[in-house]
């Protein structure tokens, strides 16, 4: 740990003026600081504060892994870009995730995910959702299992759906992507539900198909509420595509979904006029 927290902190004085210059802004005393970045000494709390403070970073990144640390700073400059290019969006969209934080809360935990697939028409998929906040930020991470009789080589597999989650005027906005393949996002509102308790979230997701046609698609999806921890391994082992009247499905989920067109619509091209 902390031959990474060393490496780390040189990384950082590489963007400074100077190493004098950094001490004198962080208010730390120059020689001390060179025993830090010699491993001889540790910061106090105080000292380390003031680091963190001055680059930019949280004390918990600077412990680690030095390959993963040189991610992370790599990628603060371009996000810094797209906050400029946002413009008065950004403040918008920060808005969003704070006014989301105490919104949210109560939906953290554990849910399986219902909709008809596409590829399978008249099936139903059964995925394990995960809702959690992280220093402000409600992140989701949706994981499906991709059945044998589903893939040309008949393997299974799983595919993962990261995102982030916000609460806008009384109705849940997940916007996720595949966390492998970066070819497409999909964009899913959920009515919360009308008890305190979330037994149950209803809406609709719009995406793109996993298969080779790519055709976009909108379906109803109805969500289960399994707690705020759960049997992940029991969970996951619970998913996949089933029949709609599947007695492995609770039954009233087809009937939750039962909406025009078994709760799928796809989109097809829309011919204009000359």
């Amino acid at each position: 740990m902390q031959a990474n927290f060393v490496r780390n902190l040189k990384l950082m004085c590489s963007y400074a003026p100077s190493i004098s210059e950094a001490c004198r802004s962080m208010g730390i005393n120059r020689q001390q600081f060179t025993k830090y970045l010699n491993g001889t000494s540790r910061p106090s709390a105080r000292n380390l504060r003031r680091i963190c403070d001055y680059f930019g970073v949280e004390e918990e990144e600077l412990a680690l892994p030095h390959g993963r640390f040189s991610e992370i700073v790599s990628l603060r400059p371009r996000a810094r870009h797209l906050i400029r290019a946002l413009g008065p969006a950004a403040m918008h969209i920060d808005r969003m995730f704070s006014t989301s934080v105490d919104s949210l809360q109560p939906y953290c935990g554990y849910y399986h995910y219902y909709y008809y697939t596409p590829s399978r028409p008249g099936m139903i998929r059964r995925s394990l959702l995960r809702i959690t906040g992280y220093k402000g930020i409600h992140y989701t991470n949706l994981c499906e299992r991709i059945q044998p009789s589903e893939t040309p080589l008949g393997r299974s597999h799983f595919v993962r759906y990261v995102g982030v989650a916000v609460m806008l005027g009384g109705r849940i906005f997940i916007v996720d992507h595949n966390a492998r393949a970066l070819r497409s996002m999909s964009q899913t509102i959920l009515f919360p539900s009308a008890t305190d308790e979330p037994q149950f979230l209803t809406g609709m997701t719009l995406g793109v198909q996993g298969r080779s046609a790519r055709a976009p698609f909108a379906a109803q999806v109805f969500l289960e509420y399994l707690g705020p921890t759960t049997n992940t391994r029991e969970a996951m082992r619970a998913t996949g595509v089933f029949d709609a009247d599947s007695t492995e499905l609770p039954r009233h989920v087809a009937r939750m979904l039962a909406v025009g067109g078994a709760g799928m619509h796809m989109m097809t091209a829309i011919e204009l006029p000359a």
